[in-house]
């Protein structure tokens, strides 16, 4: 096996990696036919990055100890950093979870959709999800996702698929086919071209306790949304325990510092934008018409592209302006709050 050094370049300092092996990455359709051979690869223990409706995740058989331990290994995450288990269909859901009428009222409203629910691990069950992807815990994060690709996959795989976001742990998530391949390009077996994904934020992460919900990741899916369902929601409990994705305090981070709530940046900053972007900025505004639908779709790729600026002008940070509180703009504030820890 040839070992490669590979040398690139950061703001402050040269960096040496020394990759003993890396492998031909595929680059696959996302219709019938590169959709199977994307069954072929995560049946045979290998990693597909794939898109969802939220954004792109990194998919592996979930009954597979050691294709899990490959999307840690690979990301880079914590083991204690539990995965969600995407699966089909509701029958599927309740053939890995314990059922409950909470849950089961939740899933026929939401699902398929960007709606993960905590539910107890069902301990009978002839599908044995691998207890690394639950970081082993009696819980299991589970979703049934809506974007046709995925939802093909699933179909073709007739497998439950462990699927984080693929990104390296702690960095920028991904929402655009080139960042997936810019950066796992040589590092997993495949990635379906699916275009961006239509939502940009990772999914609404729901806890189910005592007949009572309580959103530990928000996103689309928003507690205004919820109430006018008529359920009841309780506070978020302050457990430093991780229970489910999203959960670590510095996470979806920029190489670049970035500084919230600016109305005007500072000279050599460049700036991210509600509304049009000001005359006289560098930068890139999430809405023009102040949408916060759209500033959440394109959040992760308008920071990757700012933070690639960055990069090449040598700028300080990346100012954001003021993001209202209300609607997805809850998920996008915490997703910027965490860039910032």
């Amino acid at each position: 096996m040839k070992h490669f050094k590979l040398i690139y370049f950061s703001k402050k300092e040269k960096v040496q990696l020394n990759i003993s092996k890396i492998k031909k990455t595929e680059i696959l359709s996302n219709d019938d036919v590169g959709v199977k051979r994307a069954s072929d690869i995560i049946k045979a223990g290998g990693l597909v990055a794939l898109p969802t409706e939220t954004v792109y995740g990194l998919g592996a058989d979930a009954t597979n100890p050691k294709a899990i331990d490959l999307i840690y290994k690979t990301k880079g995450r914590p083991s204690i950093n539990p995965l969600i288990i995407h699966v089909f269909d509701n029958n599927y859901v309740f053939e890995i979870a314990d059922k409950n009428k909470l849950a089961e009222d939740l899933s026929s409203k939401f699902w398929p959709g960007p709606l993960t629910l905590i539910l107890n691990k069902k301990n009978n069950s002839k599908l044995k999800i691998a207890k690394n992807a639950l970081a082993d815990l009696s819980t299991i994060a589970v979703r049934v996702p809506a974007h046709p690709v995925f939802r093909n996959l699933l179909k073709k795989c007739n497998l439950p698929i462990a699927c984080p976001s693929a990104n390296f742990s702690g960095k920028l998530t991904t929402t655009r086919f080139e960042d997936v391949l810019s950066s796992f390009s040589g590092r997993i077996d495949a990635i379906i071209d699916g275009g961006p994904c239509p939502i940009g934020v990772e999914s609404t992460i729901i806890k189910i306790k005592n007949q009572k919900i309580s959103i530990l990741r928000p996103g689309k899916i928003t507690e205004e949304g919820l109430k006018a369902c008529n359920y009841s929601l309780q506070k978020k409990e302050n457990n430093k325990n991780i229970i489910a994705p999203g959960q670590l305090t510095s996470h979806y981070r920029p190489n670049t510092p970035l500084r919230l709530n600016v109305k005007k940046p500072k000279k050599n900053e460049l700036l991210l934008s509600f509304g049009p972007l000001p005359k006289g900025t560098t930068g890139i505004s999430l809405s023009e018409v102040f949408d916060l639908n759209e500033a959440a779709m394109n959040l992760y790729s308008s920071l990757a592209d700012l933070d690639e600026l960055a990069l090449i002008n040598n700028n300080d940070a990346i100012a954001i302006n003021t993001i209202p509180n209300s609607g997805i703009g809850i998920a996008i504030n915490d997703r910027l709050k965490r860039a910032c820890s």
